[in-house]
């Protein structure tokens, strides 16, 4: 039972020495690095002012700065804390490899867009109805089989043939 409200007095000391560095409880290791430098910082600025009061209220809050990132730190929640996140690194640096070295092994290659023969607007090349009009899209063989066999050209090729054939029947008939 002791053990209890010894983790909850440590997990509440922590929380104020966070509150009062101004992060979250939630702010990774790194921010907690970050803020306490930025800090640090601020603090040996102002320590090298020219005003002794300054200079003495800066002493006080870098050591009161230095007390709260010891505590911190130290703390095993803090700990495994920092090593979760250390994992949580590592594995997101080795997928961010990993899709580096597919993007490096697959050659880039952008598809040419190519018009409508309807509409005349931008489509993929592969399509074989255009998404904007709807209109069929032939390869070329089809393009000439169409063309080839178009109602047009069967009457012609079958008026052709009609003639053909009478002109054969009635060379055949003369004789």
């Amino acid at each position: 039972m002791g053990d209890v409200s010894e983790k909850e007095k440590e997990f509440s000391d922590i929380e104020l020495c966070y509150k009062a560095m101004g992060l979250s409880f939630s702010d990774n290791p790194e921010q907690v690095e970050r803020t306490y430098r930025k800090l640090k910082d601020d603090y040996g600025k102002a320590m090298r002012s020219s005003d002794s009061i300054v200079r003495a209220g800066a002493s006080e809050n870098l050591k009161q700065l230095e007390e709260l990132f010891a505590t911190i730190t130290g703390s095993l929640i803090y700990k495994d804390y920092a090593r979760e996140y250390e994992k949580y690194k590592e594995l997101k640096a080795e997928k961010l490899a990993e899709r580096k070295k597919k993007q490096q092994q697959k050659p880039i290659v952008k598809e040419k867009m190519v018009n409508c023969p309807y509409c005349q607007k931008l489509i993929a090349p592969e399509l074989k109805v255009c998404i904007y009009c709807r209109g069929k899209i032939l390869t070329p063989m089809e393009r000439l089989v169409v063309k080839m066999f178009s109602k047009r050209n069967m009457i012609i090729l079958g008026v052709l043939l009609l003639l053909i054939s009478a002109t054969v029947v009635l060379s055949v008939y003369k004789r």
